[in-house]
């Protein structure tokens, strides 16, 4: 049945009369007629019929007939005109909606803009990143509103403007590097794209898609200070060694004819001028390490407030008298997991920066607090882990600092001082102390207000250990036998000796191997074993623990001019070794021999 409905009215089509509305209308005029005709001769037979009944039956009459034209050719089409009209405005209504909760949920800026540069529409994500209502953009040039002023602060001509050039060449532009300028004044790195709109085939305006990357332009420069960090390490780690050997026979003669010239030799002035060099050039060299967090250090459950009091003494000499120096410590107890001796060199450091501020005086004040690290926290500050820091702050009333060159105080080599009077690495080493312990440091400064520091140390639950001062008394010679193994002869000679000035035998090797070789020889007489962390052939781990083989209860001191990441390498701190960093001492390597010498013979006893 449905198929021949549908042959039915297929066939139905090709009726020209079917296919005319005009032919279909006037047929149907041409019937109305014939009947109205028909009926009108018909209704004439019956003369009992008034006149004006006779004109309303007619005018029945022809409604009727008329009605189905008067439906199909006038209301019909009305109807439908107004029925599809409707479901139109219905349809773009509801796309209107779409789009606009699209508009709304986009997380990244959206605005349009005319051929006069005027924004014709902006979701709200725009607008609070511009610090702005929707309403206060629309009808704006955009250019004239948010992105008048370069980067660096200079006059930005809209006819320069590359979020324009999408609707001037009509295709679509990338940026990266530019800024918009908020309501409040504050400008936004931002990453856009301009895209252009066309009306059949001409251009109207675009539509420019926005991006705040703020945070990224903060971890870029995180990853540029690391990258510049690592390149310093690598450059200290490269001359550390063999400049650390240097340094430690210039030190270690230097002491020596120090005490064979004797205090009262006219000689000795030159000799501490040598010594005091030298310790500079050390410290330098210290300090590009530390920079870099490939120094050594030694941490262990330290009470900031003590380390602090410590320095209470020291630094009014260290500031001078023009400068007043307060010290507001908190009454808890502030346990951190550190080096006690980095965390003064970095109150040092901050206090000398603090007195270059203020060549006519000022005050200095440190306090100590306890700082919760949050989720807010970290989101306001861009830095940070969750959990509990001993909080320092180190206040000046100095000259402040500008925006420019608060970015740069941790820059290794960055320096405002005079020549000759500066390294520019006091702050670096502050920095990588810091880092080096897992905290953090943040500057607050504005020209002529002063510089506030502030320093967040991981806080920890464990308690301070006692601290026994070693006996000096060690210094005093021994008759033990110790093998060097060292392969920079300056260093050798000069470990020689000293060991020979305070009486130890000594037998010398210049290579792992020989090391080894060196004490199967005489296995009977060495008690003690000095070697190099890295030697040809073997190295220091390899030659202690194939020397272990043969005498389990042998000690052994290891030295190294290496950095932190190499010494971690090879072993020698997660075992808890004995180790020196060079540049060494003469006393303090006799110390330490001493040390290690009577700790052996205090087993035995026991």
């Amino acid at each position: 049945m449905k198929n021949k409905y549908k042959t039915g009215k297929k066939l139905f089509k090709h009726i020209p009369i079917y296919r005319s509305p005009v032919r279909l209308l006037i047929i149907i005029f041409i019937s109305v007629f014939i009947c109205e005709a028909s009926i009108m001769f018909l209704l004439s037979l019956l003369p009992s019929i008034s006149s004006w009944k006779w004109a309303i039956l007619d005018a029945t009459l022809l409604i009727f007939l008329l009605s189905p034209a008067l439906y199909f050719f006038g209301f019909r089409p009305l109807i439908l005109h107004i029925t599809e009209r409707k479901r139109t405005e219905e349809e773009l209504e509801r796309l209107r909606r779409q789009y606009e909760l699209i508009l709304d949920a986009a997380g990244e800026g959206i605005f349009g803009i005319d051929l006069e540069g005027r924004v014709i529409f902006a979701n709200p994500a725009a607008a609070r990143m511009l610090g702005y209502e929707v309403e206060e953009l629309i009808g704006e040039i955009h250019h004239d509103k948010v992105h008048y002023l370069r980067p660096n602060g200079t006059h930005y001509p809209s006819r320069e403007c590359p979020v324009y050039a999408a609707y001037k060449d009509g295709l679509i532009h990338y940026g990266g590097d530019e800024v918009f300028w908020r309501k409040d004044g504050l400008n936004i790195p931002i990453e856009y794209v301009s895209t252009p709109i066309r009306e059949k085939g001409e251009l109207k305006g675009a539509v420019v898609t926005f991006s705040d990357i703020t945070d990224r332009k903060k971890l870029e420069e995180q990853l540029l200070q690391a990258q510049k960090m690592e390149a310093i390490g690598q450059l200290a780690g490269g001359i550390a060694h063999d400049f650390n050997n240097i340094l430690t026979a210039i030190i270690g003669f230097g002491n020596l004819l120090q005490m064979e010239v004797g205090k009262d030799s006219p000689l000795n002035t030159y000799i501490t001028r040598i010594l005091s060099s030298a310790k500079r050039a050390a410290n330098l060299t210290q300090g590009l390490l530390t920079f870099s967090r490939r120094q050594i250090i030694s941490p262990k459950p330290v009470n900031l407030r003590e380390i602090i009091k410590g320095l209470e003494t020291l630094l009014p000499r260290l500031i001078g008298e023009d400068i007043e120096l307060s010290v507001v410590l908190t009454d808890k107890d502030l346990i951190i997991m550190a080096d006690s001796t980095q965390v003064e060199q970095v109150l040092m450091n901050l206090a000398t920066n603090a007195r270059d501020a203020m060549l006519d005086g000022g005050s200095l004040i440190i306090r100590t607090d306890i700082a919760e690290i949050d989720s807010e926290f970290i989101k306001a500050h861009g830095f940070g882990r969750p959990g509990s820091y001993a909080l320092i702050s180190v206040e000046d009333t100095g000259e402040g600092m500008d925006e420019n060159t608060k970015d740069k105080i941790f820059e290794p080599f960055f320096t405002t001082k005079d020549v000759g009077k500066g390294t520019g690495l006091g702050l670096s080493m502050v920095y990588g102390i810091i880092k080096q312990h897992d905290g953090y440091i943040n500057v607050y400064s504005e020209t002529g207000r002063g510089t506030t520091f502030k320093i967040y140390l991981p806080l920890i639950k464990s308690k301070v250990e006692d601290i026994k001062t070693s006996d000096l008394s060690f210094l005093r010679g021994g008759e033990e036998t110790i093998l060097i193994a060292e392969d920079d002869a300056s260093v050798r000679e000069l470990t020689r000796e000293v060991l020979l000035w305070f009486g130890y035998k000594v037998i010398e090797a210049v290579d792992g191997e020989e090391a080894v070789k060196m004490f199967r020889e005489n296995k009977e007489k060495i008690q003690l074993l000095i070697l190099d962390v890295i030697m040809p052939k073997k190295n220091g781990k390899e030659v202690y623990n194939e020397i272990k083989r043969i005498n389990p209860d042998i000690k052994a001191i290891f030295i190294s001019g290496y950095t932190a990441d190499i010494i971690h390498k090879k072993g020698i701190m997660e075992e808890r070794l004995n180790f020196m960093l060079k540049p060494i001492s003469p006393d303090k390597l006799l110390i330490k021999v001493r040390e290690v010498l009577n700790s052996e013979m205090t087993k035995k006893k026991v």
